[in-house]
């Protein structure tokens, strides 16, 4: 995983894709950024999140999340996210460099703190799978408790309490 970047793949339907764009667009919208969504027609989804006011918009340095969610094969869901400074932006940005170095060093600063962004993204989507595995399981109908249970967020199967892997796909729990 890189500084500024996440790449990552669920093992999961990529008909989860929807309700993980919307869980991630409404997460990052409730802490005040602001986010633009746009389905692909691959199936996928491009989000955009910013935070920043027209003070840096202006002198270039208005930073931004990508996030990219797409449909890995029939099993598979990979989502990138990368925090970055909006790449229209580099003229005003190096300007800004010569004039705003005081005002560079707290933007920088802001960027490494947001660079838990993109994990966070990973921890929306891993969230958003493991509901939709539970939802999936009919605890009800099973006879089985699912209390104390662990749930695998590569595949979504159902584990023992005290198991350290997945036993359907080996995942650390």
């Amino acid at each position: 995983m890189g500084t500024f970047k996440s790449n990552k793949t669920f093992f999961a339907a990529p008909a989860l894709i929807p309700a993980i764009a919307r869980d991630i667009v409404a997460d990052f919208t409730n802490d005040g950024y602001e986010v633009q969504s746009q389905e692909l027609m691959s199936g996928g989804y491009d989000i955009s999140i910013t935070k920043g006011g027209m003070f840096k918009a202006v002198i270039g340095m208005k930073t931004a999340l990508k996030v990219n969610i797409r449909p890995n094969g029939s099993d598979g869901i990979q989502i990138e996210a990368g925090v970055g400074i909006f790449g229209q932006q580099a003229i005003p940005t190096v300007i800004s460099m010569l004039f705003f170095w005081p005002v560079l060093i707290t933007q920088i600063s802001g960027m490494i703190s947001q660079a838990k962004m993109d994990d966070r993204v990973m921890v929306i989507a891993a969230d958003t799978i493991a509901r939709a595995a539970f939802s999936q399981q009919a605890p009800a109908s099973s006879g089985q408790p699912t209390a104390g249970r662990k749930f695998c967020t590569r595949c979504g199967k159902s584990n023992e309490a005290d198991a350290a892997f997945c036993s359907g796909c080996g995942n650390k729990l």
